[in-house]
């Protein structure tokens, strides 16, 4: 198929354009009318990170772009200096509302485990502490890597960087996107048990994690995120709703 592993999921070379939870108060999500709220966007200088800072400032959250090289952040937001590989820092989760993990995966096996699995392991675990939402955008295949042995390696890691965010307590979402693009958003197409293909533009999962950060309805749940010309949402409360709990 001739892919390489991007930002938050799969990018074709060719395409262009319960205790524990009981016993922490979570951010399960908020509804539009409450406050914005603050939010930590690791990789958020990334193409589809910077995608979900902008959203998020749009709705007037305060926004910390985080990653080894946040860069310059769209105005409005600040950074912080956070390498998942190496840990994460709980003081860093003070006062925040939700986490969003959209970071892309180093091209060797031992570095996506010390940052898809591990990272995001001790991440969940700091979030589950705080009580903060975490929305880990990975990527289809996650149940299929014999289908891309070259990636494999970056799969598995991502893979058990799910299961540990779903094992920690933490209120999370999962969005899974297929093939990145960088065509604008259009219609979308929400599907679950990772058994479909497809291509998702990078608007339509910044639109579908901001979402997923927001609406109660997403929370606990995993899912794969598609472009579908002409399926508009006319509300993504009811998109997630009609999800099943992991």
């Amino acid at each position: 198929m001739g892919a390489a592993v991007r930002s938050n999921g799969i990018h074709p070379r060719d395409t262009s354009a319960d205790a524990a939870t009981a016993a922490v108060p979570h951010n399960d999500g908020m509804n539009d009318h409450e406050s914005a709220g603050t939010f930590l966007v690791i990789g958020g200088s990334g193409r589809t990170g910077r995608l979900v800072v902008e959203r998020l400032l749009a709705r007037g959250a305060r926004v910390t772009v985080a990653g080894r090289r946040p860069g310059n952040p769209p105005r409005g937001a600040t950074t912080a200096t956070v390498d998942l590989g190496r840990g994460i820092d709980p003081a860093l989760l003070d006062g925040v509302t939700g986490v969003v993990v959209s970071v892309e995966p180093p091209a060797d096996d031992r570095g996506a485990q010390a940052v898809m699995n591990h990272g995001v392991a001790d991440l969940a675990a700091a979030a589950a502490k705080a009580g903060t939402k975490v929305v880990l955008v990975s990527q289809i295949y996650i149940t299929r890597a014999h289908e891309h042995p070259s990636l494999a390696g970056i799969i598995v890691a991502r893979a058990a960087g799910e299961e540990a965010l779903r094992a920690s307590g933490a209120p999370y979402a999962i969005v899974r996107p297929g093939w990145l693009t960088d065509a604008p958003a259009g219609g979308a197409r929400l599907e679950q048990g990772d058994t479909g293909d497809g291509r998702t533009s990078r608007a339509l999962v910044a639109d579908a994690t901001v979402a997923a950060l927001f609406e109660p309805a997403a929370s606990g749940k995993t899912f794969e995120v598609f472009d579908a010309p002409g399926a508009q949402v006319a509300s993504w409360s009811d998109e997630f709703a009609s999800l099943r709990r992991d």
